[in-house]
């Protein structure tokens, strides 16, 4: 089961999502870097909020109304972290961003063009509707909302 996990959620595919984020946000804080790749390779989060694009959530509605979504949480985090610093690496040895106090992209990079599968393609549809959810917290405070342990 976990190498099967690793395979479907390698570093290709989150180099992606971060450059994806990085394009729409410029910067990111570290720390809360760590929080993107366990909402956005959940097959069941994506999906849910693909059917909800038009509705306005907040953190704390979306875990109320869709505990199941959350309850597996801190384990996706624990079992990213290695892929999220992996790609991060990646991506900073081949200059495409720059890690210093906070991540930040070189370049924009246009996703429009390239068929990177139906997988990323769902993803970066909503990738502005998971940005709305989280810009209203602080990183100290989704940590604690999402009841990160350590």
């Amino acid at each position: 089961m976990k190498e099967m996990y690793y395979i479907y959620n390698n570093e290709a595919i989150a180099s992606c999502v971060f450059l994806s984020i990085l394009n729409k946000v410029g910067t990111l804080d570290i720390a809360r870097s760590c929080l993107v790749l366990p909402f956005l390779l959940d097959d069941r989060t994506v999906n849910y909020l693909r059917r909800n694009q038009d509705v306005e959530l907040n953190l704390e509605q979306l875990i109320r109304e869709q505990s199941r979504l959350f309850i597996s949480f801190n384990k996706r985090y624990l079992s990213l972290l290695p892929i999220t610093i992996n790609s991060l690496m990646l991506l900073s040895k081949s200059n495409q961003i720059k890690i210093e106090n906070e991540i930040s992209i070189d370049d924009f990079i246009n996703f429009e063009s390239e068929d990177l599968g139906d997988r990323f393609n769902k993803i970066e549809d909503i990738t502005s509707k998971f940005l709305s959810i989280i810009e209203q917290y602080s990183t100290a405070q989704l940590y604690k909302i999402l009841k990160v342990q350590l």
